[in-house]
């Protein structure tokens, strides 16, 4: 016969055996839900490169993103010219980028309110650093600055009058994914948009479309430079390719008479003339030339600009050229 007092240890392991069974029954689900959701470590490896995750951002369309920031340019627009200590903030800003030294880089935008972001982009899935103003300022005009985070860097791409000379903002963009390792340099404004020629940053050494692209010349970067003209000035001829105002090199030898592969329809017809169109007048041209570094003035018709086909095609044939420099062949 049970006692009052012996009931009570009894009732006492009982509470604490239900205690336990609850705290059992807590850890085994804890362990299935655990077992059931994949590791971040394992999402992050299954997850394809470039591709936006549940907590990653959505790969950039550089083509509409240069779209959509050249599209307010006009003759006569907003352009403040910048001052010499402006000028070099951003460019050490980009040479800064260019050896990974993002924070220092950031840190030299930041006292001219530009800023420095990295994405992936769409049609490449390359990463990219952007160097652009971050202000309300935008119509200061200085322009932005595209580096290729993916390979080593080996030449630039220039467009120094997007809109003026209609759609080289698309050939840069083109050229920009066709090769790897480049540098987009793309001008701010309109040619026609400051007084007195102040943005027509090929023929201006007080921009900052010039101050970069001689920093990057100044590491020993080839580059390319964009240009347009209208077929009438030159008849017979829809693309002038020359070394501006340097020594005729291989580069725009083979550059001119490539025809891209084949296949490729339609295919251009390149055209070598030397003289006003050959870019012997142009800042960045002449800065290469005193350095001895490879550069190339490309003047190109309207029809190898403005249609996606021709235009894709020639890119072609230029990222050639682009690989013959980041492999080191002049």
């Amino acid at each position: 016969m049970e006692t009052r007092g012996s009931r009570r240890p009894l009732l006492l392991s009982a509470a604490v055996l239900l205690v336990l069974a609850a705290l059992a029954a807590v850890l085994t689900l804890a362990v299935r839900g655990s077992d059931e959701r994949p590791s971040a470590a394992g999402a992050a490896a299954g997850a394809p490169a470039g591709r936006s995750g549940p907590t990653g951002p959505a790969p950039v369309d550089l083509a509409a993103l240069v779209d959509g920031y050249t599209a307010g340019f006009t003759p006569g627009g907003p352009y403040t010219a910048p001052d010499a200590g402006q000028r070099r903030a951003i460019a050490d800003g980009v040479l800064g980028a260019l050896d990974g030294q993002a924070e220092q880089a950031g840190r030299s935008l930041a006292r001219v309110g530009y800023r420095l972001t990295e994405f992936t982009e769409a049609a490449t899935g390359r990463r990219v650093a952007e160097i652009a103003d971050g202000t309300d300022a935008e119509g200061r005009g200085w322009g932005r600055v595209y580096l290729d985070l993916s390979a080593r860097t080996g030449w630039s791409v220039q467009v120094p009058h997007p809109v003026s000379d209609a759609r080289t903002e698309a050939l840069g963009v083109d050229l920009f994914r066709a090769a790897p390792g480049g540098v987009l340099v793309l001008a701010g404004a309109h040619r026609r948009a400051g007084a007195d020629g102040a943005s027509d940053v090929a023929h201006r050494a007080d921009t900052v479309f010039a101050a970069v692209v001689e920093a990057l010349t100044g590491r020993g970067l080839p580059g390319i430079q964009v240009h347009g003209f209208d077929e009438g000035s030159l008849p017979g001829q829809d693309a002038v390719v020359s070394s501006g105002a340097g020594q005729p090199g291989p580069a725009a030898e083979l550059t001119a008479t490539r025809r891209g592969t084949p296949g490729e329809a339609p295919r251009p017809a390149w055209g070598v003339r030397w003289g006003p169109s050959g870019g012997t007048t142009n800042v960045e041209g002449r800065f290469a030339a005193g350095l001895g570094v490879p550069w190339l003035h490309v003047e190109l018709g309207n029809g190898l600009r403005t249609e996606p086909a021709r235009r894709a095609a020639v890119a072609g044939v230029l990222a050639q050229t682009a690989r013959g420099w980041a492999a080191g062949q002049g």
